[in-house]
């Protein structure tokens, strides 16, 4: 038992004076799916020497920040923290050298182990003022 396939229907062109059009279908092969756990975006190496640098730096960070508090309370040393670490983010994002990345670390963690942080989120998580 031979199907044969009918020849297409002949329809007339969409307009007068249109020439038939081919279609031409490229098959490939699929690509093997990358991994769901790639996780290079992260950059462990280059951000664990620059962590390794910054606890070096990061204590005089600390300090000015501990200044800035006994001096301007509480809310002068977080302003000065945020804008420090926003800056930091700034140039590491336009700039991406090893140096703006330590100033981001140094900026972090001199303002983690100047700044009481968990007890500010507690207080804007609670709503309670400062």
């Amino acid at each position: 038992m031979t199907d044969k396939i009918p020849d297409p229907p002949n329809y007339p062109p969409f307009s007068a004076g249109c020439a038939p059009t081919e279609v031409h279908v490229h098959l490939t092969a699929e690509q093997p799916e990358e991994s769901r756990w790639d996780f290079r975006w992260l950059q462990l190496g280059r951000n664990t020497k620059c962590l390794l640098v910054s606890v070096i730096t990061a204590p005089w960070w600390a300090g000015a920040l501990r200044d800035v508090r006994e001096s301007q309370h509480q809310p002068g040393a977080w302003f000065m923290a945020g804008a420090a670490f926003c800056v930091a983010l700034w140039l590491d994002r336009t700039r991406q050298r090893f140096a703006t990345r330590v100033l981001v670390w140094t900026t972090a963690l001199g303002a983690v182990g100047a700044l009481p942080v968990f007890s500010a989120f507690v207080r804007m998580m609670a709503g309670s003022p400062a």
